[in-house]
């Protein structure tokens, strides 16, 4: 087998097990987003669009944790600066997924959907969804590269 089919074998075999981690804790990642924007806006009163950002943030720094120590453990990155990359990677994914959760809100009621905490999670979910290829292919290429 040459040098270059090995490879190509090596980058499928490190993707095959990439996207299932990415998935995995993107999933988990959702859930802190969508459950800590249902708290916030259900018992803390705060008004939908101020009560996403804290609860990214949080998701965010699991995220990162947890995609450094399983999807993208055989980077050699330093900490500090994947974890700068990351939360630039982040910045990015964040302009498309809150948009899209921004015009879930305003579309909504046009729709016949009323906005509540109960609905919020499905917004959150279209905007992480929006982003998710964004921010897998930045993480790899970029946030977790040396």
């Amino acid at each position: 087998m040459s040098n270059s089919s090995q490879g190509a074998l090596g980058v499928t075999a490190e993707l095959g097990r990439q996207v299932p981690s990415f998935v995995v804790i993107g999933t988990l990642g959702f859930c802190i987003d969508a459950g800590l924007t249902f708290v916030f806006a259900q018992w803390l009163g705060m008004p939908a669009l101020m009560a996403r950002p804290p609860a990214f943030a949080i998701a965010t720094l699991v995220n990162f944790s947890l995609n450094r120590l399983f999807t993208f453990r055989a980077t050699n990155a330093p900490l500090l600066r994947a974890l700068a990359r990351y939360v630039l990677v982040c910045a990015g994914g964040l302009a498309v997924n809150y948009s899209v959760y921004a015009a879930c809100l305003a579309l909504a009621p046009g729709l016949g959907l009323p906005v509540s905490p109960k609905i919020l999670p499905l917004f959150v979910a279209c905007g992480s969804g929006s982003a998710m290829l964004l921010t897998f292919m930045g993480f790899r290429f970029f946030a977790f590269r040396p």
